[in-house]
């Protein structure tokens, strides 16, 4: 595992990544399954990358979010319709910079087909009830990590036709 210039750790899919993949995607109970390809029969998980981002990292991403016109910012996990930047919590803050970090490692997961998702492994309160309020990107040490996981690529298998 190497740290990138913007400090979040990533590694290729050797065994250990797709071993960390398995365990991300298996029993995963997400309130919100962002990445519903990834969870249904068949599919095949392929890591292309870790991330491990900062209490500072999301609190930059969070100021540079706001900035961003009306309009411009990203559906919401699923295809949302509403596109706003406005007031959001820190769970969608966090969602959308996991999201965006996954999508722009596309050219680097071409060759593997289809676009890299997130799959966020921790901290607990992302994915656990009431996650809207418990979650939060606030920290002690601003150079905490406030949420890690995995890049992945979700492909559905179809088993081949009988004869």
């Amino acid at each position: 595992m190497r740290q990138t210039s913007k400090g979040m750790l990533r590694h290729g899919t050797g065994l250990a990544a797709f071993a960390f993949a398995a365990v991300l995607t298996a029993g995963s109970a997400f309130a919100h399954q962002t990445n519903p390809q990834c969870y249904v029969d068949g599919a095949q998980v392929r890591p292309v990358a870790a991330f491990a981002f900062t209490s500072r990292q999301v609190a930059n991403f969070h100021a540079d979010l706001m900035r961003r016109p009306p309009g411009s910012c990203p559906a919401g996990p699923g295809g949302n319709v509403a596109k706003s930047c406005g007031q959001v919590d820190h769970w969608h803050v966090a969602t959308i910079m996991a999201d965006e970090y996954c999508a722009g490692l596309q050219g680097a997961a071409r060759a593997a087909g289809g676009r890299p998702v997130a799959e966020v492994n921790a901290p607990g309160t992302y994915f656990g009830d009431n996650h809207h309020l418990k979650y939060t990107y606030r920290a002690d040490r601003p150079s905490d990590v406030v949420l890690s996981g995995m890049c992945v690529i979700c492909i559905t298998i179809q088993a081949p036709p009988s004869k």
